[in-house]
């Protein structure tokens, strides 16, 4: 079988909206994550979901295990996309880690980076603390992966489901155990962070630390909730990413 490192769905055909949003989904999930945005981006944006092997339809695909190889992979899948309008890389928990890494790989490349990166509910490389967040979420089992996902406790007591959800799961802590942070210029695009009030995946510290990472700073942005606040507040959330949208192109948010 020939691997495949992504594909992406768009999921609210805009042909006409002025800006795209390439999503990417936190760890053991994919594309369907961002399903509750479809009724509530505004309408000038197209909701585009990077869907990761291992899960969904690329299932019979094995999860990837370099971080560097499948930055690489993602960069030349939305370059492929040829689609000249403005766009931002949203990434939530894992995905902020995949979304600021192909925003650097573009830049590295000369190739037409994001105007805005926002990452969501995931401290940044740089601190190191990637190791001990594995080690307590494998250590919790199947509950661990139940709060990551959030499924209630039970909904994985079923063998069938718990291997289904379960196994991206691994696959990605273990992409994410394997990666090294590495130093190079700061992001030229504008930077947008997002955590949830009660989110033990982030503290507003470690928010706040995306920073160092970008040449526009910006105060983290706190919504309510747990770690699933971009679904839980997806209203809210969606309208805070169109105005950070609109600022990164020299628009006036109103």
């Amino acid at each position: 079988m020939t691997a495949v490192v992504g594909t992406i769905a768009v999921l609210t055909p805009r042909p006409h909206a002025r800006w795209r949003a390439y999503c990417l989904p936190p760890a053991g999930l994919g594309a369907e994550f961002y399903l509750p945005w479809c009724a509530v981006l505004p309408q000038d944006v197209e909701l585009c979901a990077v869907r990761l092997p291992g899960r969904g339809p690329l299932a019979d695909h094995p999860c990837a295990t370099d971080t560097r190889a499948l930055t690489a992979a993602l960069a030349d899948l939305i370059t492929a996309q040829a689609d000249p309008r403005p766009f931002t890389l949203f990434g939530h928990s894992l995905g902020a880690l995949l979304a600021f890494t192909t925003a650097c790989r573009l830049q590295r490349a000369h190739r037409r980076p994001p105007a805005l990166l926002a990452v969501s509910g995931f401290p940044p490389p740089q601190l190191g603390a990637y190791p001990a967040m594995v080690g307590e979420l494998l250590a919790a089992g199947h509950l661990g992966a139940a709060e990551l996902l959030g499924f209630r406790a039970d909904a994985l007591d079923d063998p069938a489901r718990l291997a289904t959800a379960y196994l991206p799961v691994v696959g990605d802590l273990l992409l994410l155990l394997q990666h090294r942070h590495r130093d190079e210029p700061p992001l030229d695009c504008d930077l947008a962070v997002y955590g949830g009030h009660d989110d033990p995946a982030a503290t507003p510290a470690e928010l706040a630390a995306w920073n160092d990472l970008a040449t526009t700073p910006t105060t983290p942005r706190l919504f309510p909730g747990g770690h699933t606040f971009p679904v839980a507040h997806a209203e809210a959330v969606t309208t805070r990413l169109h105005q950070d949208l609109r600022t990164a192109v020299g628009e006036h948010a109103s």
